[in-house]
This record gives C-alpha cells, structure tokens and sequence, in this order.
C-alpha cells in the first residue's frame, strides 16, 4: 500500500510538471502529530523546488534522513494537491529505534578486547561504528575486509542484529616498485624495502612509504602510489620522475670601504645532487670579499654506500685572509641514514693553518688542530612552496681534540648549532626564523682559528666573514608578505652576541633591512637592503650594503 501510495504521488506530480515545467513548486511535508511536525521541521527540507524530480528526491531524502536518525519504520501515507503549485505529503515516524545489540563475535572480540555478550550501540552512531571497525581491520592489514548487518529483529525500540566479518587475506607488504624513473638510486630504493619489507600493509604505511619518496629532493610523484593485490603478495607502485635538483647561486655586493669607496664583493655556490644517479650530493662554495678575503669550500656526500644505511661525506674548505694566514681544513664522516631527512655522523676533521708573513706571535702564528666529531642533521619540506621549500633545518656538530701551535699544546672542544624554520602564518604571511651559534672552548686562542660569520648567510648588514668570534649566538628572523605565488617582499630583523677572547671584545650587533624577491622561468632573484650597526656606534648609512643574489635550478 505504502509503495501505490508513493508511486501514485510521485506519479501525479509528474503529470502535473508537464503542464506547467516553468512555475514553481511548492512541498509542505508534516507528521501524524504535533511532536512529529516538530521533529521533522527540525531535521529541515527544502521546500521550494524547480520541477517534479526536485520534490520526489527531497521525499527520499527525509526517507533516509528519518532513517538514520532511528526512525527506520517511517512510512510515506498521503498527499494533497492543495493548488496548482502546492503539494503537501504526511509521514509516520513510527516508533524510534535507540539502540542496537550486536550478537557476541569472535572478531568483534578481538578487536575490542571484550568478551562481553553483546555489543550495545546508539542506532545514530552505527554508520560510525561500522566505519571503525573497517578501520581498525585495515590497519591490522585485512585491506579487503567487509562488513554487513544481517538477522535483525526488532523489539519495542531496540534493534537486535549479527555483525557478519569477511575478513580476507591479512596482507603484508611484500614488495615496492619504481615506475617512471628506471636509474632510480638503487641504495634508496633497497633501504626503503628494507624499511618495510613484510610490514602490516594498512593506509598509514601507505602514507609513509609515499611522505618516504617525497624526501628525495631529486625525483617528484607523478601520482599517487597505487597498490597491486594479488592472490599472495601485495605490491606497491610507485610513479617517479627526476626533476632539476642542481642549483645554482650568487650574488654581488656593494658596500663602502675605509676610503668611502664603493667595492664589490660576491660569491657563487653550486650544488649538483645525484647526477650520477646514485644519489649523490656536490657542493662548491666559492666567496671572495672586498677586504681580500677568499675562501673555497668543496664537499661530497654519497649516502647508502654499498646498499647499506650508511653514508659517507667529506669536506675541504680553504680560508685565506689577505696576506695575513691562510687555514685549509679537511673532514671526513661516516653517518647513519634514520631516513633520508634525518642522519647521525661521526668523523674526523683537521686543519692546517699557514702565518703567511711568519709573525709567530700570541695574535696569529702557524697551528694544526685535529677533533672527533659528531653530527646530527635532519631537514623537512613544504613540497608545494614554489619560493620557500625548505620548511625546517637542524643541524648540530660537536667537537672534541687539540690544537698544537709553535708555542703549546692544547684541548679544545667546540660546537656548532644551524637551526631554521618556517612558521606559516597563512598563504599571504609567513615567518623565517634562523638561529646560528658557536662556541669554541680552549685555554687560549689566536685569531686565525676564531669562527667567522656576517654576510647575506648569518648577521645581513655587514661584509661577508668580516666578523670574528669564539662565541656567537645570533637569531635571525624575516617577515615575509607573498603578493604572487612567484613574487614576495620580506623584513631583516638581525640580532647577534659575540665574543672574541684573543682581542678581549664583545658586543650586540644589529642588521635591520628590507629586501624582495621574484622567482623567473630562469631562477630566484633576491635584493637585500641592510644595515649593520652595534650599540657603540649606532645606525649609520655608511654600514649599509646592497646584496644581489640569483639562485637557478638545472
């Protein structure tokens, strides 16, 4: 009776909207009582409507909306044509269904570590319920799980039912496979394998192997990995593509000298990152300042040497100031990969320090020094920041050793903290916060040992390296406005303490500025504009400088 009843409704409707498919209708729908009205106008419909297939959905829509509630006996009694435009239809809510008790279950009992008899449910969060359960089967590796109410019986407003579990074949991961990029570094992929081989398959070490990929600086995903499920294995897919992770970057600057002359100084640094395809990572740094300094930095880093989670790097950096001393240090590590981002070293590192005009005095004289060392680094991305993809970076080095020098012998420790991170405040407005610290703990020090920092790299508004220390500790901090995905203005807001022990100085130092940058089909172009001033000799425009820098992927 009820589906006549419904069918003749929907059919007069029809009929109706044939003749007049241009005018509006309008749908009253109203329960037996006054309680029931309530109800249903608290659950809300929509009540105009452009044509008949409008209004026979919005009736099916309260169908199942009454249904999920606890109502699940409401039935559909009568119409009424109340003018040409306007119709009205009237439920029977029936009696509310409160709870449902699902039967005792072996699986059920498993997953919930009960042991009771009944599992007792409000009926409105049985959707949930059942979604919970799918999910916690999934993440117990059972993918292909299914589950289905059957038996039900019904008794006052309760609802009895048995929960049917198909569970399948519990899945492990078995096997990952590159699609896309055949030269994929063979050391990555087996230490990825490793990393999950025989593994619970479930969507979390999905997402893992996925943010896993995602690491790697030099390949992108073309898609999301798929997965393969067959009678005994379950395979994941996943879909590369090497991108142009080279880049390359300089800068000029200009600034003026003790003569009130304007000179020039610059620097150029390249990074090649798996060229040879086996993961591999370059780096050459080359600055020369305008006060005559030049330094040279090469470092080679290959991680997963011979398939294993090991890595290896080595470092030589040549510093030469004027014709006063010239240092070369030589350092090689050998690190544990905890993945690719995050990654413990220990090595050794030494140097050679050369007094080129032979003064051999408490100031500058001839040393070599050797340390143990150890380091910790580990490095986070934003994938989607066309600007500023480096989201997070820490890096933290420790050293423990001697320094021999004409004059004595001597232990040294020393320590050095790189941190930087991005806080994004919103899609227009972000915050850079960088923090840069050393310290070099030795009985006595000389000045060509001592840490040299200033430059558009540490405090901005000073020359490169033309400050020295054997105790630093700086924050760094930019406030950056984004006005196009591919231009942006930023803030300086530079702030340093330092000491050096072998000149008995100290001080704050500050470098405020401004800058902007716009990103190219060719690169990133920066402009800085900054000032250096401490608190002795205040804010003045002869310690301002200009820094240029252009930054290019190939």
């Amino acid at each position: 009776m009820f589906h006549l009843k419904k069918a003749f409704f929907i059919f007069s409707i029809l009929c109706f909207s044939l003749n007049s498919s241009a005018q509006k209708l309008h749908l009253t729908i109203s329960g037996k009582s006054k309680s029931e009205n309530t109800l249903i106008d608290s659950v809300g419909y929509n009540k105009n409507h452009v044509n008949a297939k409008s209004i026979v959905d919005e009736m099916n829509l309260m169908s199942n909306t009454l249904t999920q509630i606890g109502y699940i006996e409401n039935e559909f009694l009568d119409y009424k044509k109340i003018n040409d435009s306007s119709f009205t239809s009237q439920f029977d809510l029936g009696v509310k269904t409160e709870y449902i008790y699902i039967s005792r279950n072996a699986t059920l009992n498993s997953l919930f570590n009960t042991n009771k008899d009944t599992l007792i449910i409000p009926y409105k969060r049985i959707e949930l319920f059942l979604k919970q359960t799918l999910s916690t089967l999934e993440k117990k590796g059972f993918a292909l799980a299914k589950l289905k109410l059957t038996n039900f019986k019904k008794n006052d407003n309760h609802l009895y039912a048995d929960l049917q579990v198909i569970l399948g074949q519990q899945r492990q991961l078995d096997g990952i496979v590159i699609r896309g990029y055949d030269k994929f570094p063979e050391g990555h992929i087996l230490n990825i394998r490793r990393i999950y081989k025989n593994q619970t398959f479930n969507q979390d070490n999905l997402k893992k192997v996925h943010a896993d990929f995602e690491k790697f600086r030099f390949v992108k995903q073309v898609k999301y990995p798929e997965i393969l499920f067959e009678k005994d294995s379950t395979i994941i897919y996943v879909y590369l593509e090497k991108t142009k992770s080279n880049n390359f970057e300089g800068f000029i600057g200009f600034s003026n000298d003790k003569g009130n002359k304007i000179a020039l100084n610059g620097f150029l640094d390249l990074n090649l990152n798996n060229t040879l395809n086996s993961g591999e990572a370059f780096s050459l740094l080359w600055k020369g300042e305008s006060n005559q300094q030049r330094t040279l930095n090469v470092a080679l880093a290959i991680p997963y040497i011979f398939k294993s989670p090991f890595g290896i790097k080595t470092q030589l950096n040549i510093f030469k100031q004027d014709s006063t001393f010239q240092n070369a240090k030589k350092a090689i590590d050998v690190g544990y990969f905890f993945n690719y981002n995050t990654r413990i070293y220990l090595g050794y590192q030494s140097t050679e320090s050369s007094d080129i005009q032979n003064q051999n005095n408490n100031s500058i004289s001839d040393y070599s020094n050797q340390f143990i060392t150890s380091n910790f680094e580990f490095a986070d991305y934003k994938e989607d920041d066309l600007l500023f993809p480096e989201k997070t970076k820490i890096n933290i080095a420790v050293g423990t050793g001697s320094r021999n020098s004409k004059f004595n012998t001597t232990h040294q420790f020393f320590t050095n903290i790189d941190l930087k991170h991005n806080l994004y405040l919103n899609e227009k407005n972000s915050i850079n916060i960088k923090s840069q610290n050393f310290y070099l703990q030795s009985n006595e020090y000389i000045t060509n040992e001592l840490y040299r920092f200033g430059g558009i790299n540490s405090i901005r508004g000073y020359s490169e390296n033309s400050l020295q220390c054997n105790l630093l500790t700086s924050i760094l901090t930019e406030y950056r406005y984004i006005f196009t995905p591919t231009l942006y203005i930023h803030s300086i807001t530079d702030y340093g303490y330092y000491q050096d022990k072998s000149t008995n100085n100290n001080g704050n130092l500050l470098g405020l500025g401004i800058g902007f940058g716009v990103l190219t089909k060719n690169g990133l172009l920066n402009i800085i504009y900054a000032n250096g001033s401490t608190k002795e000799g205040g804010i003045k425009n002869s310690n301002s400088i200009v820094h240029i820098r252009f930054k290019t992927n190939f």
